[in-house]
């Protein structure tokens, strides 16, 4: 439900029109003093993200742009099945005016298209004619409707960031989630990491007490406030002794990708894992005794503890071969890859792939479950090299393509510039 928070924020108003006309510039200046300081359109993890909610950052307003009379201004946010049109109504305008109001912004934007969650924010004029409205479309534009004699005017603008190459470091001591966590950065930026690394380590698996990280990462900053993260540009993680360093690089495709120090590709045309955080509870053996029928048999696959719902990714690109119920293996999706290999996801609690389809990698396959002979809800994750089960956790998958000699240099200059600020990092044990 909308608020009036009274007269704060007094720079937003006057930032929002400072490439208008004159009579728009004018505009501004008559209203750049009423406008609030509790515009909460920043939210971390959702479309228009950012790390925590707070009021966004406005430059500080000239003197002479102090209003001779004060205006109404109204911060709100739309809630579940609320529509603009709702939240112009509790403000007193008629249903011909929000038609109006509504047609006049279509050529630029839809704002029949509202997401519950996001912010608005108003201007009233003294006699309570609307004078002014903003919106944020997503993390880059705002829509900002201004009343201009008897019409109403849309524009869409962008909003300006700086951008800011920061580090950021950590000791693991159960887990990288809660480790990135423990820096005070946010849940994102350790799925950002992970998925660089993704292919030589299982963060379900491979990580230890002791293991670190450290990295370098663009910051987004809103008049000096941090609004998103960029792109981590180059990064590095102890693991079990063994340091991996990636460099982002665009490669011979021309899209953005991770490289080791010697240019090698650090994606792989497998996962080495089909889920993204977790704990292994059974290993690969060939001689294990079963939890359900309480007999000695091989265990053909790796079995990854998590709750009943969480997503499955393909390791790799293929088709699916089999999805159905298989006895006691539950409901099952087996994958055909390229390269000799044939991947089975087993005990899923429901699948979201039909025989015949084909998945790129990290397509979500399924869902974790308990079906077939389970004690509880795990995946089984099998792997098959020429029609034979191999350890999963063991599996050395070939690598993309590296960088090309003729831009080898290019990269090496960009990799030695990171490099040296990488290796400058310390990282604390946190104690």
């Amino acid at each position: 439900m909308a608020e009036e928070p009274g007269l704060r924020n007094t720079a937003f108003a006057s930032s929002l029109w400072q490439r208008g006309s004159i009579f728009i510039t004018l505009l501004a200046t008559i209203t750049a003093l009423v406008t609030g300081g509790g515009y909460l359109i920043l939210e971390r993890g959702r479309p228009f993200g950012v790390a925590r909610k707070q009021p966004l950052p406005i430059p500080t307003p000239s003197p002479q742009l102090i209003p001779a009379v004060p205006r109404r201004e109204v911060v709100g946010t739309f809630s579940a099945r609320q529509t603009l049109a709702d939240a112009l109504a509790e403000h007193g305008l008629s249903k011909r005016e929000i038609y109006r109001f509504v047609e006049s912004a279509r050529p630029v934007y839809d704002l029949g298209r509202v997401a519950a969650g996001k912010p608005y924010w108003l201007v009233f004029a003294p006699d309570g004619e609307l004078h002014e409205f903003r919106y944020p479309v997503d993390d880059k534009r705002y829509l900002t409707v201004y009343r201009q004699k008897d019409t109403y005017v849309p524009v869409m603008k962008e909003f300006s960031y700086e951008s800011r190459v920061e580090p950021v470091s950590g000791a693991i001591d159960n887990s990288l989630f809660m480790a990135v966590k423990d820096t005070g950065e946010q849940e994102q930026l350790a799925l950002d990491l992970a998925a660089i690394f993704t292919w030589d380590i299982d963060f379900y698996a491979d990580i230890q007490k002791g293991d670190s990280f450290r990295m370098l990462v663009e910051k987004e900053y809103l008049d000096g406030r941090f609004v998103k993260y960029g792109p981590i540009l180059a990064a590095n993680i102890t693991n079990q002794g063994k340091a991996y360093t990636g460099f982002r690089f665009n490669g011979s495709d021309g899209t953005a990708g991770y490289y080791g120090p010697d240019g090698t590709a650090l994606k792989k045309s497998f996962l080495k894992s089909p889920l993204k955080f977790g704990r292994i509870t059974s290993t690969f053996s060939r001689a294990r005794l079963h939890p359900v029928l309480k007999i000695v048999r091989p265990h053909l696959g790796v079995d990854y503890a998590a709750p009943t719902g969480t997503p499955v990714v393909a390791v790799g690109s293929g088709a699916v071969e089999f999805a159905g119920f298989s006895g006691g293996s539950g409901r099952m999706v087996r994958l055909r890859h390229a390269e000799r290999y044939e991947t089975l996801y087993l005990h899923l609690s429901r699948m979201a792939v039909h025989r015949g389809e084909r998945v790129a990698q990290g397509d979500v396959i399924g869902y974790v479950g308990s079906s077939g002979l389970a004690t509880g809800p795990h995946l089984d994750f099998r792997v098959l090299e020429r029609g034979q089960y191999v350890n999963p956790t063991r599996v050395v998958f070939p690598p993309a393509l590296p960088i090309p000699p003729e831009r080898f240099s290019e990269f090496r200059a960009a990799r030695d510039i990171f490099r040296t600020r990488l290796d400058g990092i310390i990282v604390s044990d946190g104690n």
